[in-house]
């Protein structure tokens, strides 16, 4: 009789210290890491990631701040889209930047050994296209080694750009879907969704007219745009932008269909970029909306995970 006391205890021990044990595990596999990338052109490239637990099914999220701003400004929001949300919540992996000349990525190192300082008020329109073309690399890169880790699963790859970050994140969405399919492997062709807070037609010197005429930009990208709608300017932009998608993502027939996957979530303030997505009142409501949003159209689709052996030069 008293062993089997004994056993029983030691079973209920056991079963307590395995759900402890997965507790620890879990939390430690969600704790941020502070990376940093090199680009191309050599510049120190300051990031934050945020894993998932759910490993090969998990959505990866970039966040790209407004200008002058940082990925330090995001980390609460990182945190809450790294968290599940609601029965069916994804646990996104969630990467945050600083672009070239912001935060912690102010150094480059020239091709003649000799060092440059970088000033996000003394930027050039240079440095702007930079962001596009080297700094979205760097960041791809890191993301196929997440993915061929089983981190991630790259083929739902969404991106949340904030004012200068949409300019940047909408332009690099359709360098991605521009590279051709190869016989051996995929490239190319992974972003799924863009979150646009407070887009510009023109920012800093980057236009986005070509992107959002791209024909893959149009069919194939699930597209929410939020901005403060009291600002007649950003108005006047989001229905630029959405001129060039909408005939593309038509309304649900029936109130059973899926909801549209092109949204202008105005909301009632001036306020724009940053300041909005920072504002207490309005946060926590709007990463519900982007949550709910990429959970929809981007994690409860069919995208299947691949090793990528072949890497965009």
């Amino acid at each position: 009789m008293e062993n089997r006391k004994i056993a029983r205890w030691n079973a209920r021990y056991l079963l307590v210290a395995y759900l402890l044990l997965a507790v620890v595990s879990t939390v430690r596999a969600q704790e941020s890491k502070d990376i940093t990338l090199k680009t191309k052109d050599g510049v120190k490239l300051a990031i934050t990631y945020y894993p998932s637990a759910r490993k090969k099914q998990a959505l990866p999220v970039v966040i790209l701040h407004d200008q002058q701003d940082s990925r330090a400004a995001y980390n609460a929001i990182a945190r809450k889209l790294q968290q599940p949300h609601g029965e069916d919540g994804e646990s996104f992996a969630v990467i945050t930047v600083d672009l070239r000349g912001h935060g912690s990525s102010t150094k480059q190192l020239l091709r003649n050994g000799s060092a440059r300082e970088l000033d996000a008020a003394k930027l050039k329109k240079s440095d702007f296209e930079a962001m596009v073309q080297y700094d979205m690399k760097a960041i791809r890169a890191f993301l196929v080694d997440k993915n061929d880790q089983g981190e991630i699963n790259l083929n739902e790859l969404s991106i949340i750009g904030v004012g200068l970050g949409a300019s940047v994140a909408t332009i690099w969405a359709a360098h991605d879907w521009a590279y051709p399919p190869l016989a051996v492997g995929k490239q190319g062709q992974d972003v799924k969704a863009l979150v646009l807070v407070s887009p510009r037609w023109k920012n800093n010197g980057l236009l986005i007219q070509k992107a959002v005429q791209q024909r893959d930009v149009q069919r194939e990208i699930a597209l929410i745009m939020i901005y403060g709608r009291d600002n007649s300017k950003v108005r006047a932009d989001i229905r630029r932008i959405k001129k060039q998608v909408e005939k593309y993502h038509p309304e649900p027939e029936s109130v059973d269909d899926k909801p549209r996957d092109l949204v202008g979530l105005g909301v009632p303030t001036s306020l724009q970029g940053d300041k909005l997505l920072q504002e207490v009142g309005f946060r926590d409501k709007i990463v519900e909306r982007i949550s709910d949003f990429l959970n929809l159209h981007v994690a409860q689709e069919d995208h299947e995970w691949l090793k990528r052996r072949n890497r965009i030069p």
